[in-house]
């Protein structure tokens, strides 16, 4: 936009005009893509403006955390990947950042500025089938990339050689995954458990969707064979010592 500056010579102005846009909008735009890997935002290297609620924040040295918009069943969570924002789970925020894809987990990085509206709010997590996840890439999966979930009665079938636990409620498999956990690593997850409860955060990495639990408040108590005193996964003698002590 050129204006008079009522000399000789006359001054360039560039204006940016910068849309508020909600988080759905960034998740699950209409041209949502197939990419590379999984399915990624089309607005991958713009710089918007968006608000959510605090979810988690990940403790230690990169305090990175999730927002999520209230209200919003699908679609409405994402990553934040900045070090120099430090907020409190519960707080709503409004911040200015560029869209990235890190390997078809859609993040915001790089914010420019951000301000915190209220604290003490709540994001009650979704209920859904292990199965609505799955592990494969998908398009259900991707509505619910970002997202805080819970399932339930949920089978542990197998623990790779990651800590990467397989669980099922008869649904079909997920993953839940310990990189965003503030207590270190999961403990006393046993294959062949029953976990009454999982709360965490939807993410997609190494090409595989997968839960990711932020406490030990996160996991409800675990069901095991009948006499498992000692929670290894069977009954046996060790049962009957620990009982005995």
């Amino acid at each position: 936009q050129y204006l008079p500056d009522f000399n000789e010579a006359s001054s360039e102005v560039t204006i940016n005009v910068i849309n508020y846009i909600l988080i759905p909008e960034i998740q699950c735009p209409s041209n949502l893509i197939q990419g590379t890997y999984c399915y990624e935002s089309p607005l991958v290297g713009d710089l918007v403006m968006t608000h959510g609620i605090v979810t988690h924040v990940k403790s230690g040295t990169y305090p990175n955390f999730f927002i999520q918009e209230p209200g919003e069943n699908e679609c409405g969570g994402i990553y934040v990947y900045d070090t120099s924002v430090s907020p409190t789970v519960g707080d709503e925020i409004t911040l200015l950042a560029s869209v990235n894809e890190e390997y078809s987990n859609t993040e915001l990085e790089d914010v420019i500025s951000y301000s915190i509206i209220s604290s003490g709010n709540t994001i009650n997590p979704i209920p859904i089938q292990t199965g609505d996840l799955g592990i494969d890439c998908s398009l259900e999966g991707e509505y619910l990339e970002g997202m805080l979930v819970k399932i339930q009665n949920a089978n542990v079938e197998s623990i790779d050689q990651y800590g990467n636990v397989f669980v099922n409620d008869g649904s079909g498999q997920t993953i839940v995954d310990d990189y965003h956990y503030n207590n270190g690593t999961f403990n006393n997850i046993q294959i062949g458990t029953t976990i009454s409860s999982i709360v965490g955060i939807v993410g997609y990495s190494f090409n595989q969707f997968r839960i990711y639990p932020r406490d030990n408040n996160d996991f409800d108590s675990c069901s095991t064979e009948l006499g498992d005193i000692n929670g290894d996964g069977g009954f046996n003698v060790l049962d009957i010592v620990t009982l005995a002590n």
